[in-house]
């Protein structure tokens, strides 16, 4: 049975979905969000909640290629690469080595910072408008490297981004760094702190949105999945659902590393995989960081929340959609925070989580109208900074779909540049 026609109906209810549909709204059009839940397996769910504009530089760099040849082989890795027969991983893996030229990277970093500072100045509006309670803290994140060699090496990405783009971080060495963060071992050489940062606890945005979102009038389906799109010619007419077929003026795709599969029933092709991340919530130990940690050797993010809750989150494995709960990749976590902290985590666990990012080949988003469909706009492949680029992506979004002038240059985004 055919549901009522709406203006917008928007495929996803992460936090990309969800901003897209609080601007929507915002113009005064009645929006429709189908969410395939549960919610709990969401990339949105149980990631670290950085709001980081610190993160202009894109993956891809041969140091990272170099590193990834010889993860491939451990099972604890930070970036694991399952060998498998799926072309399209070693497709999106040759484009990934391509985007790692310096042209390449310095076109990604301008995308992504402007994306990125878009977006904080956006949730800063949002949380203090709606009266968000999401434990908003602006107080940065610290870049903790164990070596000295990795303090080195990434301040020479902090010269290069701040001459390029103003982005910059304060260092802190030694006993200025124990002064600072007390719950780092006195063994760590020293971090960099990126006082733009800012970090929120990602299933209270999320709710917080939500409730905003209902009490506007738009309305959220769960549980619900979409089994395809009807188009005739160029323009999109339905999403057949489980729960019936709805129709729309407009459609959003904005269903993460699974918005593949649906483009693909439209005859659109989307260069995205899925990356495997993982996380542990537990209660915080007694002496926890007090702003969020990001060990650098082990690319794996410690961060605390005002209510007792800690995480330790991080990990990347391109290996498909695997569903399993892999406790070695969920341990690494576990001993990389005993490398860094002097009271890494507890036993008292809340929540042992994966979820599968979407990953583009470039590090920047697809935030597009459809080449093939009229009334289709694409907002997806936001690789780990969904949460960091929701509000800029959602802005983007609505003034695609109402045609109204762009706060931030689109052409960034655009699908044609990774066809």
């Amino acid at each position: 049975m055919e549901k009522d026609n709406v203006d917008v109906i928007i495929i996803g209810g992460g936090i990309i979905g969800l901003c897209s549909a609080y601007y929507l709204q915002k113009e005064g059009l009645s929006v429709t969000i189908i969410d395939k839940g549960p919610d709990e397996r969401a990339a949105s769910h149980a990631n670290c909640g950085l709001v980081s504009p610190s993160h202009a530089l894109p993956l891809n760099n041969l140091k990272t290629i170099r590193k990834s040849l010889l993860w491939m082989f451990q099972p604890d890795s930070p970036f694991l690469i399952r060998p498998q027969l799926d072309p399209r991983l070693y497709q999106w893996l040759l484009r990934f080595v391509i985007n790692s030229r310096r042209q390449k990277v310095h076109h990604s970093m301008l995308a992504l910072n402007q994306l990125l500072i878009s977006s904080k100045a956006l949730y800063q509006e949002l949380i203090k408008e709606e009266n968000i309670q999401c434990q908003w803290q602006n107080d940065g994140i610290l870049f903790v490297c164990k070596k000295e060699k990795t303090f080195l090496d990434l301040q020479k990405d902090i010269r290069y981004t701040q001459e390029e783009i103003g982005l910059s971080a304060v260092p802190y060495v030694g006993e200025l760094l124990q002064e600072k963060e007390p719950a780092l071992k006195d063994d760590n050489y020293g971090a960099w702190l990126y006082e733009i940062d800012a970090h929120l606890k990602p299933d209270l945005l999320i709710d917080g949105l939500k409730e905003t979102l209902l009490s506007r009038g738009v309305k959220i389906i769960s549980d619900c999945l979409v089994t395809s799109l009807t188009n005739s010619g160029q323009v999109i007419q339905n999403v057949v659902t489980t729960k019936g077929s709805f129709s729309a003026t407009q459609f959003v795709l904005s269903g993460g590393a699974l918005s593949v599969q649906l483009a693909k029933v439209i005859g659109l092709r989307l260069p995205i995989i899925p990356g495997k991340g993982y996380s542990i919530t537990m209660k915080s130990p007694g002496l926890s960081p007090k702003i969020p940690c990001i060990m650098q050797e082990r690319k794996v993010v410690a961060t605390p929340w005002k209510n007792g809750t800690y995480r330790l989150g991080g990990t990347m494995g391109l290996g498909g959609f695997n569903t399993t709960l892999n406790k070695t990749r969920l341990n690494a976590l576990k001993s990389a925070a005993v490398d860094y902290l002097k009271e890494p985590f507890t036993d008292q666990v809340i929540e042992e989580w994966y979820g599968w990012r979407s990953m583009t080949p470039d590090g920047v988003p697809i935030i597009d109208r459809s080449p093939k469909h009229k009334n289709l706009t694409i907002a997806c492949g936001h690789n780990m900074l969904g949460i960091s680029m929701g509000t800029g992506t959602g802005k983007l979004v609505s003034e695609i779909v109402c045609e109204k002038e762009l706060h931030i240059d689109s052409h960034f985004y655009s699908l044609s540049r990774l066809n």
